[in-house]
């Protein structure tokens, strides 16, 4: 029986023990009400989530691990892209909603990605004119840093490392190896500049200046970001930070934050900017059971060779802009 095969019969059980309480529970008088019945099911297949307050709050938004785009998936260390986006664009119609607290724990990730989660704070903005208050983790690096800049304020953990502006391309050249090893790569190209990065290929003067000029486009809407976040010019950015990442104290002194202190603290006093009776709400979501039960019997199945290999090369995003602190 092949693991594909075991898994659909794993799967077809669960539907069928599944069903099979719900009908015992329900012949034993359990169950009194068909809405209870189907909440059980429920229970069973649909992820949950918390409801907001009916009453005025502050939405506690998380930007935490790598921010990277995933059509709707988690990234590798598990931030939801687009969930977050699709949150943040539902609170801009919630009149109960006063402001934002936004939580940013994050070495930062991809630039394209990190634009899209600034635009949609941008927005929330924009559209509300209410205010967006953020706080730095243990880390607020490159594309952690640029999604803060729609916001009024920042404090930061007095450990946290932060800021971090600017861009990388970063690529592997196994061309030397290749020929080493008598192996080459063959292309058919429409044009000279057609597919510049190909692994076994030697990278031309022209196609590294090609690639440069795109990082120094990608640099200077950084800087305009911050620049526009903090009230300065791009110069001034440039000259506050060459790209290094900085303790909270060396940020503060220079102005990419507005102040240091803990959390706990600081969400005290954001509250204490609200009408009485305002509360900090964190929305929950919880995966189903049937999602947790399957997701378990996944990471037990061993995987094969072939299968190792093809989660590498499906996880392989070509030449990525990365406005990250570490190396890709």
């Amino acid at each position: 029986m092949s693991k594909k095969q075991f898994l659909y019969l794993v799967l077809a059980a669960l539907l069928f023990v599944g069903t099979g309480l719900i009908g015992v529970r329900a012949a034993r008088g359990v169950v009194e009400e068909a809405g209870s019945l189907v909440g059980q099911a429920e229970s069973l297949f649909v992820p949950g989530e918390s409801l907001p307050p009916v009453s005025p709050y502050v939405a506690l938004v998380r930007v935490e691990g790598t921010i990277a785009s995933g059509g709707g998936s988690l990234s590798s260390d598990g931030f939801d892209l687009d969930g977050t986006i699709g949150y943040i664009d539902s609170l801009i119609d919630d009149g109960n909603n006063v402001g934002m607290l936004l939580y940013i724990d994050s070495p930062g990730g991809e630039m394209g990605a990190a634009d899209d989660l600034y635009y949609a704070l941008m927005d929330y903005k924009d559209y509300t004119g209410r205010p967006i208050y953020c706080y730095f983790g243990s880390y607020a690096c490159s594309g952690g840093y640029y999604v803060a800049m729609p916001a009024d304020e920042i404090c930061a953990d007095r450990n946290c490392m932060c800021v971090n502006i600017g861009v990388y391309i970063s690529t592997y050249n196994f061309s030397g190896l290749m020929e080493r090893y008598g192996v080459e790569q063959v292309n058919f190209k429409s044009s000279e500049n057609k597919g510049i990065g190909m692994s076994g290929v030697p990278w031309t003067e022209e196609q590294r200046a090609i690639y440069q000029s795109m990082v120094d486009l990608y640099y200077d809407q950084f800087l305009g970001v911050v620049a526009q976040g903090r009230g300065w010019t791009k110069e001034q950015v440039r000259e506050r930070n060459d790209g290094r990442e900085m303790l909270a104290a060396q940020a503060l002194e220079a102005g990419f934050i507005d102040s240091i202190g803990r959390y706990c603290d600081y969400e005290a006093e954001v509250l204490s900017r609200f009408e009485e009776g305002t509360v900090i709400y964190e929305r929950v979501e919880s995966a189903s059971l049937f999602d947790e039960l399957l997701s378990s019997l996944r990471s037990l199945a061993p995987k094969s060779e072939s299968e190792e290999l093809r989660d590498v090369m499906n996880g392989h995003k070509g030449m990525v802009v990365m406005a990250y602190e570490g190396t890709y």
